[in-house]
């Protein structure tokens, strides 16, 4: 056990998991990247929640100006759309636009799926561990910043 690499594992895992989602997935939009594929998701997940900027950044361990730059990209393809929050008028939510409650469907049913294939034959004990170590992980490269 010992002899296996963390890094080199998790890369494995996401070349793989990249092959799979090109394999099983339909054509996305040509101007839907899967960065905004995966903030759509993630804007999904939060229905009902009101999603800033910053959250999406803490998400997606991204900077700031790699966060504002694809939702720049994402409202000119008319994919979301900012508004004032109530709370507070200068701070922006993102929420998603009409435009984007087609692929929206089509996104849902391609999570499930893939969720699925992920979890298939894995106990839920197993799974918790899972997480336990992964958040653990992003501890332990998050404790220097």
């Amino acid at each position: 056990m010992q002899d296996k690499k963390i890094s080199l594992e998790l890369k494995s895992l996401m070349n793989t998991i990249t092959r799979y989602m090109v394999r099983n997935r339909a054509a996305p939009p040509t101007e839907m990247t899967e960065m905004h594929a995966a903030i759509m998701a993630y804007l999904m997940q939060s229905e009902g929640k009101v999603v800033v900027q910053k959250d999406l950044e803490e998400a997606f361990t991204s900077r700031k100006s790699t966060i504002s730059r694809m939702l720049r990209l994402m409202e000119q393809s008319e994919l979301i759309q900012r508004v004032a929050t109530q709370a507070d008028a200068r701070q922006k939510q993102i929420v998603l636009t009409e435009k984007s409650g087609a692929i929206r469907d089509k996104m849902r049913e391609g999570q499930s799926q893939f969720e699925s294939a992920l979890r298939n034959g894995i106990a839920e004990e197993d799974l918790a561990i899972f997480f336990r170590v992964i958040d653990q992980i992003k501890s332990n490269i998050n404790e220097g910043e």
